[in-house]
C-alpha cells in the first residue's frame, strides 16, 4: 500500500481506538516491568488481536506465577464451583476482564468444571507461541518440570481442541505417541523432540 507523505497537521487522522489501546497497554507495561519489552509487547498485541469483543484492556496476560498460585488452590478439587474460580483468579490478580475473555474461549455451561480447563484456556493467553504455551503447561502443573504422560495428553488435548487451526491427526499423533511410549512423565525438551512436533513446529 502506497502512503503519502505528510507535509502537515491536517494530513494526520488518528484512529479513534489508538488512545484508549495505548493507555491500556502503557498501563500494563507499567504495572508488570517486563525484562523483555518487545516479547511482552508481541504477547499483549497478539492476544488482543485474538481475542474478540471486549474492550483494548480486556487481554491481560495473566502471570505464570499468577496461575500457579490459583493451581496450587485446586490441584486437590476434582471439581470447583465457577464462581469460587473466578473468586480464587480475582485473589490471585488475574483481571476480571481477562476471566471474561476466557470464557467466551471455553463457552462453559455448567455451575461446576475441571479447575484445569480454565486454567488452561487462560495459560494459552501467556505466549503467542505453539511451543511457549505447551512450556507454560509444564510450568503450572508440572512438579520439577515434569508432568505424568497421562495428565500432559489431558491437557494438551484440551488446549489443542480450542485451536481450529490444530490438525486434529496432529493432536492424535502425539496422545499416541505419549500412549506407546511407556513412559510415565514427560519434560518440555522430551516433547519438544518429539519427531511429529519437530515437524509441526518447522511448518509453523
Amino acid at each position: 500500500m502506497d502512503l503519502e507523505p505528510i507535509y502537515c497537521a491536517e494530513q494526520i487522522v488518528v484512529p479513534p481506538d489508538l488512545a484508549d489501546i495505548l493507555k491500556a497497554y502503557t498501563k500494563e507495561v507499567v504495572r508488570r516491568q517486563p525484562e523483555d519489552l518487545l516479547e511482552f509487547s508481541a504477547i499483549y498485541f497478539a492476544n488482543l488481536a485474538n481475542v474478540s469483543g471486549g474492550p483494548a484492556d480486556s487481554v491481560v496476560p495473566p502471570s505464570l506465577a499468577e496461575l500457579r498460585q490459583v493451581y496450587g488452590m485446586v490441584k486437590e478439587v476434582g471439581l470447583v464451583d465457577l464462581q469460587e474460580f473466578v473468586n480464587l483468579c480475582s485473589q490471585a490478580g488475574v483481571a476480571s476482564s481477562t476471566l471474561d475473555a476466557m470464557f467466551r474461549l471455553g463457552d462453559f455451561t455448567a455451575e461446576m468444571v475441571d479447575p484445569k480447563d480454565p486454567l488452561v484456556l487462560l495459560l494459552t493467553m501467556t505466549d503467542s507461541t505453539f511451543l511457549g504455551v505447551v512450556s507454560a503447561l509444564f510450568e503450572v502443573f508440572g512438579d520439577e518440570g515434569k508432568l505424568g504422560c497421562g495428565e500432559f495428553v489431558t491437557l494438551f488435548q484440551f488446549m489443542a481442541s480450542k485451536d481450529s487451526s490444530m490438525d486434529p491427526s496432529f493432536i492424535e499423533s502425539v496422545a499416541t505417541s505419549m500412549q506407546e511410549s511407556g513412559m510415565e512423565a514427560l519434560t518440555m525438551d522430551e516433547f519438544s523432540a518429539l519427531p511429529m512436533v519437530q515437524e509441526f513446529c518447522g511448518g509453523m
